[in-house]
C-alpha cells in the first residue's frame, strides 16, 4: 500500500508554471470563441442546403469549447494528485462563484434583463447546488471536494489498476457515447475521469509522456479530424438527416474532444518557459473570465445578442474580424473586472482570515 505522503507536496511554495498559465489563457480564449458561436443564435441561421464560408468559419471557430473544459480539469488533476487539499482554496472558489452570481443577477434585475421571481432568487442563492451536472463551475466545486478521496484511492492502487480504471471509464463515457450513439455522459463522472487520467500522467512518468513531437502531431491531427468531422456532417451527414456537426467534440467526453484536449495538455506540459509575472497575473483571472461572460442566460442575451449583435454579421464580409475582436475584448474586459475583484475584495479578505488564524495559533 502506498502512503498518502508518497512524493507529496512536491510543488509547495513554488510559483505557478508559466507554461500551464499561458495554456489556461489560450483555453479561455477558445471557450469564449465557442460561446461566441453557440450562445448567439447562429445555429438557427445555418442552412445545410446553402452552406456558406461564414457558416463553416463559425463552426470551426467555435469547435473547441468542451476541449478547453477538459484541459482545465487535466491541469487540476496533474497538480492536485501531489498536493494537499486546502479548504482555503475551496473557499476562494466558492466565494468567487457566489460573488459573480449574486452581483450579476442583481445588476440584471436593476436593468430589466432579469425579472424577479422566487425561483430565480432561490437558484441564485443556491446556485452551486442547482448547477451541479448542469454547468462547469458548480460541478467543479463538488469534484474539488472529492479530491482527497480520489487521491486516497489513486495513491493506494498500483499502475496496472490505475490504467485499467482509466480504460473502463473511457469505454463507458467516450467509446459508447461516440461510436454507439448511446449517451452515457455524466458531468461529474467525466470530470473525475479526466482528473484520473492526468493523475496517471503525473504519478507514472515515462519517455512517451515527454515526447513533445508526438503531442504536436497529436494536436494537429486531432484538430484536423475534428474540423473534418464537422465538414463531413455539413456536406454528407445532412443528406441522411444527421446534423449534429459537433458530434465528435460536443461535450467533453466525445472521442476527438478527448484526444485533442489530451494532446494539447501534454504538449503544454512539455513546453518549458521561464516564470512570467504578466502571464501568471493574467491567468489568475481565468476562472473569473468564465464566471463573468458565461454567468447566466441573461448575460448571454445581453453580451452576444444585444451588445455585440453577433447574428447581424452572419452574412457580413467582416464576420471574421468581428468574431476575433469580440473574443479578445470580452477576455480583456473580464480580466480587468476580475483583477479588481482580486485586489479589492479577495486579497484583503483572505489576508484578514490568515491574520486571524495566525493570532489564534499563537
Amino acid at each position: 500500500m502506498k502512503s498518502m505522503t508518497k512524493e507529496s507536496i512536491k510543488n509547495r511554495g513554488g510559483g505557478r508554471d508559466s507554461n500551464f498559465e499561458l495554456f489556461r489563457i489560450i483555453l479561455m480564449l477558445l471557450i469564449i470563441a465557442h460561446h461566441y458561436v453557440v450562445n448567439s443564435g447562429f445555429g438557427q441561421l445555418y442552412d445545410f442546403d446553402h452552406i456558406t464560408g461564414n457558416m463553416i468559419f463559425l463552426q470551426l471557430f467555435g469547435f473547441a469549447g468542451k476541449i478547453g473544459i477538459n484541459c482545465f480539469v487535466f491541469i487540476t488533476g496533474y497538480f492536485m494528485i501531489k498536493s494537499q487539499f486546502k479548504f482555503q482554496k475551496l473557499l476562494k472558489l466558492y466565494l468567487e462563484i457566489k460573488f459573480y452570481t449574486v452581483v450579476i443577477y442583481g445588476v440584471f434585475l436593476i436593468t430589466g434583463y432579469e425579472i424577479f421571481s422566487f425561483s430565480g432568487c432561490l437558484k441564485t442563492v443556491f446556485n452551486v447546488i442547482y448547477g451541479v451536472q448542469e454547468g462547469f463551475a458548480a460541478t467543479f466545486v463538488f469534484m474539488y471536494m472529492l479530491i482527497p478521496f480520489i487521491n486516497a484511492m489513486l495513491l493506494n492502487i498500483n499502475k496496472r489498476m490505475h490504467l485499467t480504471l482509466i480504460g473502463i471509464l473511457v469505454f463507458l463515457y467516450t467509446m459508447i457515447s461516440t461510436f454507439l450513439l448511446h449517451d452515457t455522459y455524466s458531468n461529474l463522472g467525466w470530470m473525475i475521469t479526466t482528473y484520473i487520467i492526468a493523475a496517471y500522467v503525473r504519478l507514472y512518468p515515462c519517455k512517451l509522456f515527454e515526447n513533445k513531437k508526438l503531442y504536436i502531431w497529436g494536436t494537429i491531427i486531432s484538430v484536423g479530424l475534428s474540423w473534418l468531422s464537422i465538414l463531413v456532417v455539413d456536406f454528407i451527414g445532412y443528406k441522411i438527416g444527421f446534423r449534429s456537426f459537433y458530434h465528435m467534440v460536443a461535450n467533453e467526453h466525445k472521442f476527438l474532444a478527448l484526444t485533442c484536449s489530451f494532446s494539447m495538455f501534454m504538449l503544454f506540459k512539455n513546453i518549458k518557459i521561464k516564470q512570467n509575472k504578466v502571464i501568471n497575473t493574467i491567468a489568475a483571472s481565468t476562472f473569473g473570465v468564465l464566471m463573468i461572460h458565461a454567468n447566466s442566460d441573461a448575460m448571454r442575451t445581453f453580451l452576444w445578442q444585444d451588445l455585440l449583435r453577433n447574428t447581424s454579421y452572419y452574412n457580413s464580409p467582416f464576420l471574421v474580424v468581428h468574431a476575433v475582436v469580440s473574443v479578445l475584448l470580452v477576455y480583456i474586459v473580464c480580466v480587468l473586472i476580475d483583477q479588481a475583484r482580486i485586489r479589492f475584495l479577495e486579497k484583503p479578505l483572505f489576508q484578514f482570515i490568515e491574520t486571524r488564524n495566525y493570532q489564534k495559533q499563537k
